[in-house]
């Protein structure tokens, strides 16, 4: 089958389930329709002849339905029939809510019904909504770390360097033999993947590191950060990180579902997605309230490591840490009304990481509530 019919077959599929799907929504007639008749049939067209028709929709989906059914239900992949059947029951949270499988699971939407399971926020969703609101120029604010870097420099209290081949070796050379231990980041990266700290002892490893690096593509290197004990006591090896999801609506500033990060013990980054653990925090009064998580179905009452409980825990200078949150988001373009901001204390006080315009609501793994109400609240109030 040639492009232009798969294309052609994917809309048909998308457009008329997304059509369906919001006359269900209105009535409990077509409610009845949707779940009976309708969804039974998209479901089974898209798992027609081992996902054919699924492979082309969305290319991805199969692989990652069988890696997190392994991993989280593997006492069903040798019964066939309670396979059949959680997978159909995940393929249809994918159409009636944008879910992909690993959501499905680390949500718990087997024990939700069909209105329960809307009131959670799936990055599908999620994305699709903040991209119709910004620009991509405006994107490119906080996917590029570079240009992030420079449009809120007075925030990062610290010193950085592109590395790439459209800037000169010597620049970087002279950054790392002043800095010696750097952090360096892929310039677009996400989840902490490629992330590491060397240390550069001489002109002729930062010459050689710099050659390693522009032939992989383009980086930054930042000066590190010397964390706050309060955070340091958690795990030394990471810097530990407050995510805070930042709205700007004509009510100010709005928080929602904000997390602390911390890595496992030898990790440099705190990424869940790389092993490390988070828990939700009252966006009001920066306390602790879930347990915390992991993104492979882990759920921890203390830090493996370091032993510390997450829940009652207070994030220190919390009130500050909001008035940095409120200007950062009105430096932003007016079209781009939400950034995730990750933030870690110095003794010096708050210093941005980075932002991510298209960050995970992750929160509601740990809160195990969903969040889909609020942020069409605070997304599409009128921007202060």
């Amino acid at each position: 089958m040639n492009k232009k019919r798969k294309d052609a077959l994917k809309k048909i599929f998308l457009k008329s389930n997304s059509a369906f799907r919001r006359a269900a929504d209105n009535n409990q007639v077509g409610n009845w329709v949707y779940n009976n008749l309708f969804l039974p049939i998209v479901v089974g067209g898209f798992r027609f002849s081992n996902y054919k028709i699924g492979k082309m929709i969305t290319p991805a989906y199969k692989k990652d339905l069988d890696e997190q059914l392994k991993h989280y239900m593997p006492e069903i992949m040798n019964n066939r029939k309670k396979r059949k059947k959680i997978e159909k029951d995940i393929l249809k949270s994918y159409f009636t809510d944008g879910m992909f499988p690993s959501e499905y699971l680390l949500y718990n939407f087997q024990n939700l019904n069909y209105w329960e399971r809307h009131e959670w926020l799936s990055d599908m969703d999620s994305n699709a909504m903040l991209l119709s609101l910004a620009s991509e120029e405006a994107f490119n604010d906080t996917r590029n770390k570079a240009r992030f870097y420079s449009i809120m420099k007075d925030f990062f209290h610290r010193e950085a360097c592109v590395v790439s081949h459209n800037e000169p070796r010597e620049k970087f050379v002279d950054f790392a033999l002043k800095q010696k231990k750097i952090i360096i980041k892929p310039m677009e990266g996400t989840t902490g993947l490629g992330t590491f700290i060397t240390t550069v002892k001489s002109e002729g490893e930062a010459m050689d590191l710099y050659n390693q690096l522009t032939e992989k593509g383009e980086w930054i290197a930042e000066e590190l950060i010397k964390q706050h004990p309060d955070m340091a006591q958690w795990n030394p090896s990471s810097v530990n990180t407050l995510r805070v999801p930042t709205f700007r609506t004509a009510d100010g500033c709005r928080i929602l579902q904000p997390f602390f990060r911390t890595g496992r013990e030898g990790s440099v980054v705190d990424n869940a997605g790389q092993g490390g653990v988070f828990a939700v925090f009252d966006p009001d009064t920066g306390i602790v309230v879930t347990d915390g998580v992991d993104e492979f179905g882990g759920r921890f009452e203390f830090h493996p490591d370091s032993k510390l409980r997450f829940k009652g825990w207070q994030i220190p200078q919390y009130e500050e840490l909001k008035d940095i949150a409120a200007k950062l988001i009105h430096r932003m373009p007016r079209g781009q009304k939400y950034v995730g901001f990750d933030f870690a204390l110095t003794e010096n006080g708050w210093v941005l990481v980075e932002g991510n315009s298209l960050g995970q609501f992750v929160g509601q793994i740990a809160e195990q509530k969903g969040v889909k109400k609020k942020f069409l609240e605070y997304l599409y109030k009128n921007e202060g």
